[in-house]
């Protein structure tokens, strides 16, 4: 067993488990729906927390095909990385017994919204490990799309405004979808296809 699969086995398991308590509670709110009432704001920034779930494990291997060694320093930063994708996942909607009477719309401006700040440690720890992976630019394209998406997630995470979390929403699906596609690392491929081949 290789280096990076010892350290893929951890970070895989507590993204995996995530996932689950991320489809679960998808499942679980629309079933008590007439007991709690839905929301948009929490479904709307379920899914890329999901779709960035997936994608760290093909990061994951973008990185392993970068690095030399996988020390303390950087598995450490990917295992924190992992958590806060964890809880981004089971912050976002509440478990069914959980749930209040005053609906999702509730529970998030309580207690949902901090998964958003979960998010944004996500997108600013691959700040340091994509410099890496770039001969130490740290101005590159990722970092800038990675922080340009933190901006509306805090916005979000700060306001109670109905008006302000559309807006925000809106921009960050917009960055969002762009980066996801254009420069993040596929299936069966290290770049996304804005990303320029190293040497080119």
């Amino acid at each position: 067993m290789s280096q990076f699969e010892i350290v893929a086995i951890t970070l895989s398991f507590i993204v995996g488990l995530g996932i689950a308590q991320l489809l679960t509670s998808f499942s679980e709110a629309i079933r008590s729906r007439i007991e709690h009432p839905l929301h948009w704001m929490p479904f709307a920034w379920g899914i890329p927390v999901l779709l960035l779930s997936v994608q760290y494990w093909f990061a994951l291997f973008d990185m392993d095909s970068t690095l030399m060694d996988w020390n303390w320093l950087w598995y450490l930063q990917m295992l924190a990385m992992a958590m806060a994708l964890f809880m981004a996942s089971a912050l976002i909607l509440p478990p069914r017994e959980a749930a209040t009477e005053g609906g999702l719309v509730e529970d998030f401006t309580t207690h949902g919204r901090y998964s958003l700040l979960a998010l944004v440690a996500y997108l600013l720890g691959w700040i340091p490990a994509n410099a890496v992976m770039n001969n130490g630019n740290v101005l590159e394209m990722g970092n800038i799309a990675n922080a340009a998406m933190a901006v509306p997630a805090l916005i979000a995470f700060r306001s109670r405004s109905s008006k302000t979390w559309i807006v925000s929403t809106i921009a960050f699906y917009v960055i969002f979808a762009v980066t996801f596609f254009g420069l993040y690392s596929t299936p069966g491929s290290e770049e996304g296809f804005l990303r320029v081949p190293a040497g080119s």
